[in-house]
């Protein structure tokens, strides 16, 4: 009898031990297969919002309403829950819900971002350093207006000659051809799991020394992507970038004033976080 105590003793330590990491290791995969499903997502999510910008002028909110339409299955409520999409009702509900600000991560960050990468205002009115001849409809033929650029004029879409020198041709050839960028700040729903995540995450993007209390962040991670899953995880939310581009070639025109393209790159690569 008293050995059998002492076994079902040693039984009982060993599960405690062996319990927290065997719930950590479900929790974990849980959570990894909802970022894979995140991502690939986010992917079809890109393709989606390139091909609206490309067939409506490049507007930047349609841009934005198609990746959050899109990527409506994997967005976290701020309850920590997936509303479901089974329907016309719930999809509706589901998109004014995100769309007007109730689901913002703290500080009032968007989870969904969208960012044209390309091309840039400069690229299209002659101003680009270096400079490449402007492209709206009057710079052609001295007909037409300033402000609209034919997303089909030949003289737009001269073939490069070499894609690897980044030469003046290929500058051409892509000012017709619309890149963008989903940047998403996925909300993770698994506990525990989406801390040790988080955990990880930043510790890769920040010096070890910085870790020490009261080192704070570098001016560098204060203006990326980084300073916001920070203040997320201060607020205890768990949050993870995936940041997905798409290109596509445009197929109706530019109106550089009325949907007025970025001046700089704000595109984020994992190579290059900023």
């Amino acid at each position: 009898m008293i050995q059998r105590e002492r076994e079902s003793g040693q039984v009982a330590v060993e599960a405690a031990l062996v319990m927290p990491l065997f719930v950590f290791l479900i929790l974990g995969i849980m959570q990894m297969g909802l970022i894979a499903q995140a991502r690939v997502m986010a992917k079809y999510a890109a393709y989606r919002a390139a091909r609206v910008g490309a067939m409506n002028n490049a507007d930047p909110e349609a841009i934005e309403a198609a990746a959050i339409l899109h990527l409506l299955p994997v967005l976290v409520s701020s309850s920590e829950t997936i509303l479901p999409t089974g329907s016309a009702t719930e999809v509706v509900s589901k998109f004014v819900r995100h769309t007007s600000g109730d689901n913002d991560l703290p500080g009032g960050v968007k989870q969904v971002k969208t960012v044209i990468c390309g091309p840039l205002s400069g690229e299209l009115d002659g101003s680009s350093s270096p400079s490449i001849d402007a492209a709206d409809q009057r710079s052609r033929d001295g007909e037409g207006s300033s402000n609209e650029v034919d997303f089909d004029d030949p003289s737009n879409q001269a073939p490069p000659v070499n894609f690897t020198s980044g030469g003046d041709s290929l500058r051409r050839f892509n000012r017709t051809r619309l890149v963008v960028q989903i940047q998403f700040l996925y909300r993770m729903p698994i506990p525990f799991a989406n801390w040790v995540i988080v955990k990880s995450y930043l510790g890769t993007k920040i010096p070890s020394v910085l870790m020490m209390p009261g080192k704070g962040v570098t001016e560098r991670d204060k203006t990326s992507q980084v300073r916001d899953v920070i203040a997320a995880d201060g607020a205890g939310v768990a949050v993870l970038p995936i940041n997905v581009s798409y290109a596509m070639r445009m197929q109706s025109n530019f109106f550089l004033s009325r949907f007025a393209l970025p001046s700089s790159n704000e595109c984020i690569s994992y190579g290059h976080p900023d």
